[in-house]
C-alpha cells in the first residue's frame, strides 16, 4: 500500500523539464506567460506538465485544472489523436506539425480552431522526456476563408447564370477560370484550360490592336474596353463588348483581373434596323410629299374656286391618309389589296350599303402601289357617287382582281352597272390624270378607262411582288 501511495503522490506532481525545474527557468516561464500562442509541455504518458493561458482556451479549463492531469481527462474528444501523435514522436523522434484541432468548450457555441505543432524534448542523454506543444488559433482565418469560399461560390454561381462570357486572370493576365457561358459559346469542353485565352478567338484583323491595348492595360493597371469580334462554336464571328477590370489589394497593387464579353450582335442588328427604318421613313416621306404636292397642284389646276379646291384637296388627302394608316399598321412592309379597297370605299359604302362588291385573292401591295392605287380607287368612287352608279337610288359597283402567275401580274377590274346612262365627260379633270397617267407611270402598268353608256369600266394591270 505504501508503494502504491508513493506512486500516486509522484503522479500528482509534474516531472521537471530537462536540466532544471520549470520554476527555475525564468526565461522559459516568461515565454509561457507572454507568448501570443498556446504553449504546453506533455509528459510521455500525455499528462500536462505545464500549460499557458492561451492554450486553456481550447477546453476552458484553468491552468491549475490541467497540471498533472491527462489529455484524456481534459479534452477527451482529442485524446486519441493526441495520444497517437505523442506515441509517434516517442517512437520516431520526429516532430509532427500542422495538425488542426477544434475547440472543445461546451460554453461556446461558435466554432474555434487551432493549428498545432508537436516537437520532442530530450534530456542531456538524448532521451525523449516529453513533447512541446504550440498552438496558433486560426478561427478568424478560417472564418475569412469560409467567407471567401462563399463569396467565390456566389460569384461563380452568378457568373454562370448571366449571358455574358466571364473570366478571371492573374495579375500577369494568365486566365485561370472561365464561366460556363464561355464553354457554351466557344464549344471547348468544360475544364479544358487550353482555350481560355480570349485573344485566340479574335479575328485576325483586330488581333494586333487588341494585343497592344491589353498589354498596355497589364503594364499600367488600367481597365480595358473594346468592341471585338469573337469566334463562336458555329464558326461565325459575333461582335462583343470586351471589358477587363483590375482588382486591387489594400496597397493598390493589381492582384487579379475580371474580364467580361457582352454579345452586342442583337444590339447591332437593332441599330442597323433603326437606320434602315430612318432611311426608309425619309424615302417614304419624300415620296408622300411628292404625291401631296402633285395632288395639290393638279387639284388647283382643275378647281373652279377656292372652296372647291379646299374640299377636293381635303378629300384626296383623306384618301392618302387611309393608305398611310394601312401601311403603318403593317410597318410599311405593304398593304392588303382587299383592305385598301375596303378603306377607300368605306366613305362611299356608308351611304350605299350593299351596292359595292369587292372580291379577289390575297394580294400584298408594295407601299408605292398602295398609295397610287388608293388614289385611283378614290377618284373612281368619287365619280361614281356624283355621276355614275352610286349617284342615284339604284346601281352597283363591282370590283374584282386576279393574279396572273404566269406573267407575275395583278389585274384589277372596276365595273359600274344599273346607274344612269353614262355620257363621256366634256372635260378631263384630275381624276382622269390620276387614273390614266399618274398611276400607270408610277406602277409601270397599263390600263383602260371606258365611259360606256351602261356604266364606267376600268381595267388596270401591273407587275407586283405578291405574297399569299
Amino acid at each position: 500500500m505504501a508503494d502504491e501511495a508513493d506512486r500516486s503522490a509522484k503522479a500528482d506532481q509534474p516531472p521537471l523539464l530537462p536540466g532544471l525545474p520549470f520554476t527555475q527557468q525564468p526565461a522559459l516561464q516568461l515565454i509561457y506567460d507572454t507568448a501570443p500562442i498556446g504553449l504546453a509541455f506533455l509528459s510521455p504518458d500525455c499528462r500536462y506538465v505545464h500549460i499557458n493561458q492561451h492554450l486553456t482556451e481550447i477546453c476552458g479549463i484553468s491552468i491549475e485544472g490541467h497540471l498533472g492531469r491527462t489529455v484524456r481527462e481534459c479534452v477527451p474528444a482529442l485524446a486519441e489523436s493526441v495520444e497517437a501523435i505523442v506515441r509517434s514522436i516517442m517512437a520516431t523522434g520526429e516532430a509532427v506539425t500542422g495538425i488542426e484541432v477544434a475547440g472543445q468548450r461546451a460554453d461556446q457555441v461558435e466554432d474555434r480552431a487551432w493549428i498545432t505543432y508537436w516537437h520532442p524534448v530530450r534530456n542531456p542523454a538524448g532521451e525523449i522526456v516529453g513533447v512541446n506543444v504550440a498552438a496558433e488559433e486560426i478561427t478568424e482565418r478560417k472564418r475569412a476563408e469560409a467567407a471567401l469560399r462563399a463569396s467565390e461560390l456566389q460569384f461563380h454561381t452568378l457568373a454562370d447564370s448571366i449571358p455574358q462570357l466571364v473570366w478571371m486572370a492573374e495579375a500577369n493576365g494568365r486566365i485561370f477560370w472561365v464561366n460556363s457561358g464561355w464553354y457554351e459559346y466557344t464549344g471547348v469542353p468544360s475544364g479544358d484550360g487550353s482555350a481560355h485565352d480570349w485573344q485566340a478567338l479574335l479575328a485576325a484583323a483586330s488581333l494586333p490592336d487588341a494585343r497592344h491595348r491589353w498589354a498596355q492595360s497589364l503594364r499600367t493597371g488600367t481597365a480595358l474596353e473594346m468592341e471585338l469580334p469573337l469566334l463562336g462554336r458555329d464558326g461565325q464571328y459575333r461582335p462583343f463588348l470586351t471589358r477587363a477590370i483590375p482588382l486591387r489589394d489594400a496597397t493598390q497593387n493589381v492582384y487579379r483581373w475580371i474580364g467580361t464579353h457582352i454579345d452586342i450582335s442583337e444590339q447591332r442588328r437593332r441599330e442597323e434596323h433603326i437606320r434602315f427604318i430612318i432611311d426608309e421613313l425619309s424615302h417614304r416621306s419624300k415620296n408622300l410629299l411628292a404625291v401631296v404636292m402633285a395632288v395639290a397642284n393638279q387639284t388647283a389646276q382643275y378647281a373652279g374656286d377656292v372652296r372647291q379646291y379646299q374640299m377636293r384637296f381635303s378629300e384626296r388627302l383623306q384618301a392618302l391618309a387611309h393608305c398611310h394608316d394601312l401601311l403603318v399598321k403593317d410597318h410599311w412592309h405593304g398593304a392588303s389589296l382587299h383592305d385598301l379597297v375596303a378603306a377607300q370605299m368605306r366613305p362611299f359604302g356608308e351611304t350605299n350599303a350593299g351596292r359595292i362588291d369587292a372580291t379577289g385573292p390575297p394580294v400584298i401591295l408594295k407601299p408605292d402601289a398602295a398609295q397610287h392605287l388608293g388614289l385611283a380607287l378614290h377618284e373612281l368612287a368619287t365619280n361614281a357617287s356624283k355621276h355614275g352608279a352610286l349617284s342615284g337610288q339604284q346601281g352597283d359597283v363591282l370590283i374584282c382582281w386576279q393574279i396572273d402567275e404566269a406573267e407575275d401580274k395583278v389585274r384589277i377590274h372596276w365595273r359600274e352597272k344599273g346607274g344612269p346612262p353614262v355620257m363621256p365627260p366634256q372635260r378631263r379633270g384630275f381624276g382622269h390624270v390620276v387614273i390614266e397617267q399618274i398611276v400607270p407611270r408610277a406602277l409601270n402598268g397599263s390600263g383602260n378607262l371606258d365611259f360606256a353608256p351602261a356604266g364606267v369600266n376600268w381595267t388596270f394591270e401591273f407587275r407586283q411582288d405578291i405574297h399569299e
